[in-house]
């Protein structure tokens, strides 16, 4: 028989700081072939930070920031898998969506748009971090459809959780998504295998209820009250006040992600859900951070961040 020539489409969804950054970084060190794999990035903000950290490895990378790809920037979405399809013709493209997307807005575009008969049924893996489970009701429909449109959801980050409470949040998934495979994962280690797995399910059909999960409708993200900006600097922060910045951070400014430039050594922070990652790096360069909050006042983040600019001497 021969060989199908639509691309297989593996769609990475979950919610701002689930870990979708690690699945992809973990994919594309994997030891298989991925001569034939592209990537696609999508990020809310003006600032890409994501495709710069998955560069290095043989995969192409895209990048498309500045808005969503379940609505504000569609026609870029379908011009840039176009361009990807025409020029390496792969035969997997990986999507990472920005954690404010909705699967469903996603799947139903691609479905209906001139590139569908390019490529296959989208598979949905979801990346979901065990230490925002808990507090989901405070996250909106958004957070719940992205549960409810996957094939495979990756329960990441379990040793954030005590043991017993493991089996119970898994079980509570199963009754958001009684037919995804669930699979907990630390680091998001899981089975190359599992990944590329033919999709079992008939389909994504929107829930009857999509749009009203949870008493509101999904909108544009920023309609919602999402707001995503960027911070850039080439003078470097004042290290004792910069750290105490991002202890203090109000908790609906839950995203920070980027590099900081501290004194003389370059740092990769991520920071969601109150909790805040430190890479020292062993190259220099600028500050360039990534914010998403939810009605939060871009002036006032950035007036106290210039604050912690150390002074420059002329």
């Amino acid at each position: 028989m021969a060989e199908d020539p639509r691309s297989e489409v593996v769609l990475i969804a979950g919610f701002l700081g689930a870990g979708k950054t690690t699945l992809m970084r973990k994919i594309l060190k994997w030891p298989g072939d991925l001569s034939k794999t592209a990537v696609l990035v999508n990020e809310f903000g003006k600032v890409g930070i994501d495709g710069e950290l998955l560069q290095g490895f043989d995969t192409p990378v895209y990048e498309l920031t500045n808005g969503c790809i379940c609505c504000t920037i569609q026609g870029d979405l379908l011009r840039t898998i176009g361009e990807i399809l025409d020029r390496f013709h792969p035969k997997r493209l990986l999507i990472e969506a920005t954690g404010v997307a909705d699967p469903y807005e996603i799947l139903t575009f691609l479905k209906s748009s001139q590139i569908a008969n390019r490529i296959k049924l989208p598979k949905v893996v979801t990346v979901l971090a065990g230490d925002l489970w808990e507090g989901r009701e405070y996250f909106g429909p958004l957070f719940y459809n992205q549960l409810r449109a996957a094939d495979l959801l990756l329960f990441n980050k379990v040793d954030l959780l005590p043991k017993e409470e493991v089996p119970r949040s898994l079980r509570e998934i199963r009754e958001v998504n009684p037919s995804c495979s669930v699979v907990p994962t630390y680091h998001c280690e899981i089975d190359p295998g599992m990944l590329w797995e033919p999709v079992i399910r008939a389909g994504h059909e929107m829930p009857p209820d999509h749009h009203h999960e949870h008493g509101e409708e999904h909108g544009d993200a920023e309609e919602l009250g999402y707001v995503a900006f960027a911070f850039e600097k080439e003078t470097p922060f004042k290290e004792s006040c910069f750290r105490e910045f991002v202890e203090t951070m109000p908790v609906n400014l839950f995203r920070l992600k980027g590099f900081a430039l501290l004194g003389n050594q370059r740092f990769f922070i991520n920071h969601a859900g109150g909790k805040t990652e430190w890479v020292e790096l062993a190259e220099t360069g600028p500050t360039k951070l990534a914010f998403v909050g939810w009605h939060v006042e871009e002036k006032e983040v950035s007036a106290a961040l210039e604050s912690c600019l150390e002074a420059v001497i002329y």
